[in-house]
């Protein structure tokens, strides 16, 4: 008792360098924004890497009041911090599970599958579980061939076939709707849901489309063949801040180098600033001489090499600019190398997460 008295009024009198800010307003205003999309479909949201680096229970307690269907994890470790969490709505475990760590106790999850020793070990520790059956429409990454899928149903022990709640497949292409091999993928989708109704099983959840599946759900015609679209990257649209604090103001004159292997030469004499933040805290080193952060709604450019802990910036711009002031940092998408949630999904899981309105 004393301890956590203790560690509440620290809490209240630290204030961390770097802090991740959620905002609770956007994501609900996303979620509702991609749920009226098709009055057919409705949205889980996608909580896998710590829910895109936005802070996975924080997420999740943001969005269970607004009673999603299913919640997406990637992993068990994901799916037993919600269960701590005490969150409410149905957890789907999307990636592989080693049956032995079901053995311990019941637990409130489903589970996604490809494999018919996979399904056997997991309905035997975990009797209770739903079941959605993974297939492969193409992308031939995980999930049952479809030239498979009807042995591999008709091989499911009858006792288990009560378990079966969903069938699922991913679309490779999702944002390229027009893409010869996407439309194949949702024929092929059709096809396994035919099979399993061919089999006398209808799956009360039947979902393919992930966030760009979602918005081109009516080119695709997805509402005459799934129910339920797992919304990742829309889903975090602009709910995220990442904020820093200037811990040193330098003048640099023109000609001189900055940072590791003196990457970066002033081509003037600059003001310059360094942050307490770098590749550790998800501050990518691509970032170098690329990036670029936000100080007082002026955007300034990252100057030199990013170090683990520090980035240093060009803040000529700013006026009156002065130690401890905020800095937000721009994961600018417009670099080719990277996508942009792969920045997000970088962001060092210590960082203090902060919910805002």
């Amino acid at each position: 008792m004393l301890f956590e008295k203790l560690k509440k009024l620290i809490d209240r009198q630290y204030y961390p360098l770097n802090r991740i800010e959620i905002s609770k307003k956007k994501l609900i205003r996303n979620y509702r924004r991609l749920s009226s999309i098709s009055e057919k479909i409705k949205v889980a949201p996608v909580l896998k890497s710590n829910a895109y680096g936005h802070g996975i229970v924080e997420v999740a307690k943001i969005l269970d009041v607004m009673n999603p269907p299913l919640f997406c994890v990637d992993s068990l470790h994901e799916a037993y911090k919600l269960y701590k969490a005490k969150i409410k709505s149905n957890i789907l475990i999307m990636g592989y599970v080693n049956p032995q760590n079901l053995k311990v106790k019941e637990l409130p999850f489903f589970y996604s599958v490809y494999g018919l020793n996979q399904l056997k070990q997991i309905l035997k520790y975990q009797p209770k579980a739903k079941i959605h059956i993974f297939v492969d429409t193409g992308m031939h990454r995980e999930g049952i061939l479809l030239d498979k899928l009807d042995e591999f149903i008709k091989n499911i022990p009858e006792n288990y076939l009560k378990n079966v709640e969903g069938v699922m497949s991913h679309l490779s292409a999702s944002d390229q709707p027009d893409k010869k091999e996407t439309r194949e993928q949702v024929m092929n989708f059709k096809k396994a849901l035919e099979i399993f109704n061919k089999n006398k099983i209808f799956p009360k959840w039947r979902h393919i489309a992930n966030s760009g599946g979602l918005l081109n759900s009516k080119i695709l015609k997805l509402a005459g063949i799934s129910n339920l679209a797992r919304s990742g990257i829309a889903l975090y649209d602009s709910s995220l801040r990442f904020i820093t604090h200037i811990n040193q103001i330098k003048k640099i004159k023109k000609g001189d180098k900055v940072g590791y292997d003196f990457t970066y030469t002033a081509k003037k004499d600059s003001l310059m600033a360094v942050l307490p933040v770098g590749y550790n805290d998800g501050v990518d080193r691509i970032l170098s001489n690329k990036g670029k952060v936000l100080v007082r709604g002026i955007i300034c450019p990252i100057i030199g090499r990013v170090s683990m802990n520090i980035t240093t910036v060009d803040v000529s711009k700013v006026k009156n600019i002065k130690v401890g002031d905020e800095v937000e940092i721009i994961f600018n998408p417009k670099i080719k190398e990277r996508i942009s949630y792969e920045f997000l999904v970088h962001l060092n899981s210590e960082i203090r997460k902060v919910v805002v309105d």
